[in-house]
This record gives C-alpha cells, sequence and structure tokens, in this order.
C-alpha cells in the first residue's frame, strides 16, 4: 500500500494535529471587545447625571413633558447642561452596563423603563440602588407622574436621596 493514494478527510487530521505539528510560539487569538454604542442624548452631561426616557414617537420629550423636566431640574438646582437626558427607544434593550461605558454618569434616573428592560434585577420604584458605582432610581414614566401630584412628591424624595439635596 502506497502513501501516495492515501486522502484524509480534513476534518480527521483537525482531529488528529490538536497541537501545532511544528513547535513554536503560539500566537494568541485577539478578544475583540464590544463597542459602546455612539450615543447621543441632550444636554452635556457635565455632573454626570443620565436620565433615561424611552419615546418612540419623538427624539426625546414634547414640550409639556421637557417643561416639567425643567421645573424638576430647577428644583433640584440643575439645569440641562448638568444631565443626559437619552432616549432609549432607538437602541433596544441594551444592559446598563453598556451605557455606563457609553455615557459616563455617577447617577441615572430610569423614567418610565422597567429595570429588567437594562438587564437590572427587579427595584422598586424611588428606591436608591448602587449599580456598578452609580446610584440609580427607577421612576414612573413622566406623562404618568405630569399627571399624579403623590407621584411627583415620591419622585422630588427619590431625587433628594440621589442628589444629596
Amino acid at each position: 500500500m502506497s502513501f501516495d493514494k492515501l486522502q484524509l478527510d480534513p476534518y480527521i487530521l483537525a482531529r488528529i494535529y490538536n497541537q501545532p505539528i511544528i513547535p513554536g510560539k503560539k500566537e494568541p487569538v485577539a478578544v475583540v471587545a464590544e463597542a459602546a454604542p455612539k450615543v447621543k442624548f441632550l444636554g452635556e452631561n457635565q455632573k454626570n447625571i443620565g436620565l433615561f426616557i424611552q419615546n418612540a414617537g419623538d427624539a426625546y420629550l414634547n414640550d409639556d413633558l421637557f417643561n416639567l423636566l425643567t421645573n424638576i431640574l430647577n428644583a433640584c438646582k440643575l439645569g440641562v447642561q448638568d444631565i443626559a437626558l437619552i432616549n432609549t427607544a432607538q437602541y433596544g434593550n441594551l444592559p446598563f452596563s453598556t451605557w455606563q461605558t457609553a455615557v459616563p454618569m455617577k447617577q441615572a434616573v430610569l423614567f418610565g423603563i422597567p429595570p429588567a428592560a437594562m438587564g437590572l434585577e427587579a427595584v422598586s420604584t424611588y428606591q436608591l440602588v448602587q449599580v456598578n458605582g452609580c446610584q440609580l432610581i427607577c421612576s414612573d414614566d413622566l406623562q404618568i407622574i405630569s399627571q399624579d401630584k403623590m407621584l411627583k412628591g415620591k419622585l422630588w424624595m427619590g431625587l433628594k436621596q440621589l442628589l444629596g439635596i
């Protein structure tokens, strides 16, 4: 029997030679880290405060809700330049850690976004929690808050805790 006519299946060869045939350095396989998406937000984020909304209909908020948010920020002695208003509707369900990589933040508020949509454990609304070094509060949607004075009070208490007012 001649080895000249011997044909081996490439799969079998790969199983036989699981080590390099020629000894030498084994080149490590480069691990490609998933890059954080380029996130557009409203504001300058000077104080690293992320405000998350989910609004598929508008770029951010309609005039009435934007005025409500501005009033809330003014009460907290903040302006739009201090925050990053992020509309998550155009990005899908990204984990919160990805958001932290994309937008620097020390504090965050989720307005009407369930924590599970961001890969977080269940959190009671208006309860301050720590997530990867970031203080976080989950709130009701701004549309609901605008119509309920009791929820405005709960949000105010939560923001006082979050921002140390």
